[in-house]
């Protein structure tokens, strides 16, 4: 797949959204309720097993769907859980499972995780099913690392079965292991990776679409600084959009990923 055929499909086809309103909130219950249930066998409907639906951690998330413009479905989600000094918890979702506290000590830091995508997807004319699974997977991280440009992490953390793992390497996320595999609903593996270096390996494999979808969020502010301002965890200047923006202003299209970046964490 070349990158113009990468660009379409992941613009044109399809959408990435930050989830903004109870309609956003239901149609990620919805694709949670139909991945875990087929995938993990969890039983939604049980009292026991609704956090598995939207929780409390969801409140303190970006959380991002992927959208399929011509049916106009979504049929994707994945999730930045963030801690900064003013999150009431300190605790990653992973942290139920490894030990990771000595790779948290500067703060703010995020997971990616309740990553999903329906089952039957859309069919197309171009890719087999599995050819468009592993692209939208791909799009979705694409959505995390959006939001790794507008929100200065320290460090990105994940836990993720081997299958995911290869498939992001594949596209240069470099994830390191910082623990020991773990069963949980199968073997998982947890990772971790600094902002910068994820934000520079990935570049040329995602640079061009994260590009497009941060200079479409400056023409559209609005929605977003209303989520923010929404959020008891974020404040206006945590966020560096108002930056980046400037950044296309000045240099355009081929403004220096170091600038986006920022020197400072």
């Amino acid at each position: 797949m070349n990158s113009e055929d990468f660009f379409h499909l992941l613009t044109k086809e399809y959408k990435l959204i930050l989830a903004q309103s109870q309609h956003h909130i239901d149609e990620i219950k919805k694709i949670r309720t139909t991945v875990f249930t087929t995938k993990y066998g969890v039983d939604v409907k049980k009292e026991e097993n609704k956090h598995y639906l939207f929780n409390q951690d969801d409140e303190q998330s970006f959380n991002y769907l992927l959208y399929h413009i011509a049916t106009k479905t979504y049929i994707g989600t994945v999730r930045n859980f963030f801690i900064n000094s003013k999150t009431t918890n300190k605790l990653l979702p992973m942290q139920k499972y490894v030990n990771i506290e000595d790779f948290m000590q500067i703060l703010p830091i995020v997971e990616i995780s309740r990553g999903a995508l329906i089952k039957s997807l859309p069919s197309h004319q171009k890719y087999s099913a599995l050819q468009l699974r592993t692209i939208l997977t791909y799009g979705l991280m694409i959505a995390t690392r959006i939001n790794f440009f507008l929100y200065k992490y320290s460090m990105i953390f994940s836990i993720m079965e081997p299958s995911l793992h290869r498939i992001l390497k594949r596209q240069k996320v470099n994830f390191i292991q910082i623990g020991k595999e773990v069963d949980y609903y199968g073997m998982v593996t947890p990772y971790a990776i600094e902002r910068t270096k994820l934000l520079q390996d990935t570049e040329k494999s995602m640079g061009e679409i994260t590009r497009y979808y941060l200079k479409e969020l400056c023409q559209n502010p609005n929605s977003f600084w209303e989520f923010i301002d929404n959020n008891p965890y974020l404040e206006r200047s945590d966020i560096q959009l108002d930056r980046i923006c400037k950044l296309f202003e000045e240099h355009g299209d081929d403004v220096d990923l170091s600038l986006l970046i920022g020197d400072e964490i």
